[in-house]
């Protein structure tokens, strides 16, 4: 009961780090509810149990998770849709000062890009447009281009280049941040939200107003991540394209793993 207690403070208490216009939390009261329907007792460490059972293992991509069975698979599912995880974020502000995309799969950074300019045809405004990519392998399983380009770094500017865009979104500035590859041993480690951010940052952009573009199930899990990344003098707001509940095979486990991620970068702001 007193790791539920510190989590619940944890949920309410006051912001540490960056700034965000629309401050998202994740219901830990519903969390209750999730965890111990899939069988983590309530007096267990929340943190180091959604971690142990939930989060994909060192390595392993979102798209190579195994679904749960099909009764824990509608039971989270729902429970998710009932706590908004599929539905779309929208922006607060009409006019920000710089929209950053954060890398994916070519079809959802894809997705992610329509949705900015989405935005951009409903009145909302930024001065430029920043690319937030690692130079993670494409892979056959899960991206296209596959044929033309060999990371998603380079994808990025292939979907900017080819994508029909308003003029004036068009002639806005661009920026790419392409992260190599980080080595851990004698392998490598795809850059991850927070390695992109961090060489972002590296640029020095300075204070502004910052709309970030990601897409359900992952905004909470990014937004956590934006907002322990970021320093206080950037003030910042996330949003993020709608999907169905059954979008994915893995639907159940993506989203588990999105949640468990979320509430432990929401931990680190004790």
């Amino acid at each position: 009961m007193k790791k539920w207690f510190l989590f619940f403070a944890i949920c309410v208490a006051g912001l540490v780090y960056a700034t965000p216009i629309q401050d998202r939390r994740i219901d830990p009261v519903a969390l209750s509810q999730l965890t111990t329907a899939l069988g983590i007792p309530k007096e267990a460490d929340i943190i180091a149990e959604t971690q142990k059972q939930w989060l994909r293992r060192p390595g392993q991509e979102r798209w190579e998770l195994t679904e749960l069975s099909p009764e824990q698979r509608c039971f989270v599912l729902n429970w998710a849709a009932e706590q908004g995880l599929f539905a779309s974020w929208t922006p607060l502000y009409q006019t920000y000062d710089k929209a950053l995309i954060l890398g994916a799969t070519t079809y959802r950074m894809q997705m992610r890009l329509d949705y900015l300019k989405k935005l951009w045809l409903q009145g909302v405004r930024f001065h430029e447009i920043v690319w937030l990519t690692g130079d993670r392998p494409l892979d056959p399983r899960a991206d296209a281009l596959t044929d033309r380009c060999k990371n998603e770094s380079e994808a990025s500017h292939i979907l900017w280049n080819e994508t029909d865009l308003p003029e004036e979104m068009r002639k806005l500035p661009v920026v790419f941040v392409a992260v190599p590859m980080k080595k851990e041993g004698t392998s490598l480690k795809r850059p991850n939200t927070e390695d992109t951010i961090i060489a972002w940052l590296g640029k020095t952009p300075g204070p502004c107003t910052a709309l970030f573009v990601s897409d359900q199930p992952f905004c909470g899990y990014q937004f956590s991540v934006i907002k322990s990344c970021l320093p206080d003098f950037i003030n910042f707001d996330l949003v993020g394209q709608g999907v169905s509940p059954d979008s994915h095979p893995a639907a159940a486990a993506i989203t588990l793993d999105s949640i468990a991620r979320w509430i432990y970068h929401e931990s680190l702001k004790k």
